[in-house]
């Protein structure tokens, strides 16, 4: 018996209470397929996602697909033997398949969203544009085809390859698929996310097959995309037509927001719903915001860059570069600073010093090396003084959309200096103010906050840290974001504060957690007690289980249930020798 320790985007789903401690078995999974075709074949890679599964079953697992008419001139990738929508449970040569897959997978994971991005299905695919590698066909040709950006133009191959999925004989009743998830990145900004969504919907209501029509469109967004996802997550109908639940706020956001200009556009034509459906559904039913996101590698004065990881991250400098190592704050202290962050309340410490002036009531700040000429429009800033923030009430704004080029502004605040000293400062790293516009009250069901593992010089994430660290900061947010009326209200409906879901959080991605967080080893393969992974069972391996014993060290604990115990010592016994 053979596991795989599988790479996934991991997502926090915890049904538990209030204070609930959340640990590594509460994660749905991403998988990102990172190690196949290449490192192993696709068959053989999900008959060990499957045996991932079956030892430690996620409540959702979002699987990244690719086209089976991808081009495979060496005939080693095996795209179409193993993504073929009409195959049978296994190929021609025995061996796995896609449809395979699923109907085991059902058996114990109820929940499967298929992921694409723009690779998926390639707008450059040649020689078999149309799905007639499986003699199929694509579905919505005909519709709408100026809404698609052009790296999605084969969108209509995506849903005639859905299509025969979902209606093959083999996985009726038997079907684990409930989403269809897109990773817009590369598809050109957020009108174009939007017409994707747009489209999705109309084909949905128009063209698709019953099947098809059932499932949830999800999308994964950055943070600072939060009213965008509040205007595509709020059910219909607006304000246009009677018995709307959008707050007012969010209805005057929509109408000036030229993001979502296409979709305000459609729901005037339909008179608060779409034209072609009068159904309550929002546009997106599961958004995944990013909260997190990369250094620049190289910044350019008077252009912001967007940096978001200084809530939870920190140096010595207050800064990243490829080499530079970095730690994780206390994670109270984090749960803090998010907290802020979503009020646009001052949380991240900035790089070099800022000094701060007056003259004629104008406010100067002079930095040196700072952040000034890199960070966002409409940022709000302190300084650290040694009696206390400066200005002592308030913070300084910045009221412009563009970082300046030189290392200076002029800001409006309280008119109160530095007396000719550059000191340490705080700012808003990203200016979004999360509670406004105004949610809908049931639109915190379908936001997942996700955060990232990673670790590299420029990717100061929880990588850095613990996963115990992780969690703790988890509990801590959540638990702070549960009371509607207090200073800590983070999500905010037409009629006041709503808490923050305990089953909507999220962290990428278990091969991160696997190579930074030591939680398991990704992508290896072994025999059932062999954890020193030696390719024999042997003593060696039960000193390892002893020396383990009682911990949850992924090597050693051969049943998966969490724990070193006696079980795990008599399956090393069992596996006794040379590994198959």
């Amino acid at each position: 018996m053979r596991y795989l320790y599988i790479g996934c985007i991991i997502l926090i789903t915890c049904f538990k209470g209030a204070n609930a401690d959340f640990v590594q078995s509460d994660f749905i999974l991403w998988d990102y397929r990172d190690s196949a075709p290449g490192d192993t074949s696709l068959y053989e890679y999900h008959q060990w996602l499957l045996t991932h599964c079956e030892t430690s079953p996620p409540p959702r697992l979002i699987l990244y697909v690719t086209d089976p008419c991808n081009p495979d001139p060496s005939g080693t990738s095996g795209w179409l033997n193993f993504y073929n929508p009409t195959s049978g449970v296994t190929d021609s040569d025995g061996n796995l398949t896609f449809v395979g897959f699923l109907k085991q997978l059902n058996a114990v994971v109820s929940d499967v969203e298929l992921l694409i991005d723009y690779a998926s299905f390639s707008a450059s695919v040649s020689p078999d544009p149309a799905n007639s590698c499986w003699q199929g066909m694509p579905s919505g040709a005909n519709l709408e085809p100026a809404w698609l950006p052009s790296v999605f133009s084969r969108i209509p191959n995506t849903m005639g390859w859905l299509e025969a999925l979902m209606q093959n004989p083999i996985l009726q009743g038997s079907n684990p698929v409930k989403a269809f998830a897109l990773d817009p990145e590369g598809s050109g900004g957020t009108p174009e996310y939007v017409n994707l969504m747009l489209w999705l919907d109309k084909y949905k209501a128009t063209v698709a097959n019953p099947l098809v029509k059932a499932l949830d469109i999800s999308m994964t967004l950055s943070f600072e995309a939060h009213t965008l996802v509040k205007n595509c997550v709020a059910e219909l109908p607006t304000p246009l037509a009677t018995g709307s639940l959008w707050p007012a706020s969010l209805w005057a956001n929509m109408k000036t927001n030229s993001g979502v200009s296409a979709y305000f556009a459609q729901l005037q034509l339909g008179n608060g719903y779409l034209p072609w459906r009068t159904t309550t559904e929002p546009l997106l039913q599961r958004a995944y915001l990013q909260v997190y996101s990369a250094c620049v590698a190289q910044r350019t004065a008077g252009a912001e860059t967007s940096e978001f990881w200084r809530f939870a991250s920190t140096n010595a400098d207050c800064d990243c570069s490829e080499t530079l190592t970095y730690s994780i704050q206390d994670p109270a202290t984090i749960a803090s600073n998010l907290v802020d962050v979503m009020q646009r309340t001052p949380a991240a410490c900035g790089k070099g010093s800022i000094e701060a002036s007056v003259s004629s009531k104008v406010i100067t700040l002079t930095g040196t090396n700072s952040i000034l000429p890199f960070m966002e429009g409409f940022t709000r800033i302190y300084l650290e003084g040694a009696s206390g923030p400066i200005p002592s009430a308030g913070v300084w704004k910045y009221m412009l959309g563009d970082p300046p080029v030189l290392d200076t502004v002029v800001v409006s605040g309280p008119a109160q200096s530095s007396a000719n000293i550059s000191l340490p400062y705080k700012y808003t790293e990203i200016s979004i103010n999360f509670r406004a516009p105004e949610m809908t009250d049931t639109s915190p069901d379908r936001i997942i906050l996700m955060f990232s593992a990673e670790k590299s010089g420029l990717l100061p994430f929880f990588g850095w840290g613990t996963p115990e660290m992780f969690y703790s900061f988890v509990d801590n947010f959540y638990n702070s974001t549960q009371a509607t009326s207090d200073a800590t209200t983070v999500y905010m409906g037409g009629s006041g504060g709503l808490p923050v879901p305990q089953n909507r959080f999220a962290v990428y991605d278990l091969k991160q957690m696997c190579d930074n967080w030591n939680v398991c080893i990704y992508g290896t393969t072994h025999c059932v007690g062999d954890g020193t992974q030696d390719g024999t069972v042997n003593t060696a391996d039960i000193l390892h289980g002893i020396s383990y014993f009682g911990s949850a060290e992924p090597t050693a604990d051969h049943d998966g249930n969490g724990v070193v115990n006696v079980q795990d010592l008599l399956l090393t016994v069992q596996n006794w020798g040379v590994c198959p």
